[in-house]
């Protein structure tokens, strides 16, 4: 069994048959996906993007589970929900392929994973979606409270300070 490595796809148009020949509902159940979109003009490349994750949305896929789609653009991030990098030195590590061969326990781990990727395509991705959303919005909460209680905290402790030396 092999760990999974970056499946790179390089688009030379943004044509709907070109995107529609790459996407698939399953494609980034088995490894994470580089779709580079440098050879297009920026037109193109927004473009390519909105249909990239109109395909997702429609097909009530994820493209962050199991393996995430990262694409490789000069865009800002800011316009989509997509993973968005403007150059493929700036994927993560822990994907790239290795040059060992993996061990026992790491041959273990692979196996189990295999498993979890069939119970990820069995799940609706926008219950997911909505679940981590709600998930992340409760700890952002928690966070922000936390840094005001620390606020609070400070503000009583150069209180105290002030009245005993006061």
């Amino acid at each position: 069994m092999t760990l999974p490595t970056y499946q790179h796809l390089n688009l030379k148009t943004s044509s709907l048959e070109e995107l529609e020949s790459v996407l698939d509902t399953g494609m980034n159940l088995r490894h994470p996906v580089v779709l580079n979109l440098k050879a297009l003009s920026l037109d193109q490349q927004r473009e390519a993007i909105g249909l990239v994750e109109n395909f997702f949305v429609s097909n009530n896929v994820s493209f962050r589970f199991p393996y995430s789609i990262y694409v490789v653009s000069d865009h800002e991030p800011s316009i989509t929900r997509l993973s968005l990098i403007d150059d493929v030195t700036k994927l993560p590590k822990f994907y790239a392929p290795r040059d060992s061969k993996i061990n026992v326990k790491e041959t273990q781990l692979a196996g189990r994973n295999k498993l979890l990727q069939q119970e990820v395509k069995n799940t609706d991705a926008s219950a997911s979606a909505a679940e981590l959303d709600f998930y992340g919005e409760a700890h952002r909460k928690i966070y922000e409270l936390e840094q005001e209680r620390t606020f609070y905290h400070s503000v009583l402790n150069s209180l105290l300070r002030v009245h005993r030396h006061g």
